[in-house]
């Protein structure tokens, strides 16, 4: 019977930990959920102020952790 090469199983051990574990790791994750992904504030005149409320949640099973937010 021949051996299978030194490289080859830690090869295949990778392999078989990667397939056990990946449905794990790949359904906790979070989900941001908006009511509503965009707002038209219509005519705006330039210097007036506009404001508008995003409403959004985590509709995932892993924290949302949200950073470095910047508007346009």
């Amino acid at each position: 019977m021949k051996r299978l090469p030194e490289k080859a199983l830690p090869f295949l051990v990778g392999i078989f930990a990667a397939v056990l574990f990946l449905p794990h790791i790949t359904y906790a994750q979070p989900k941001i959920v908006f009511e509503q992904e965009a707002y038209n504030f219509g005519d705006v005149m330039q210097g007036d102020d506009v404001e508008h409320t995003f409403v959004f949640r985590n509709a995932g099973t892993d924290e949302l952790i949200i950073e470095k937010v910047s508007t346009s």
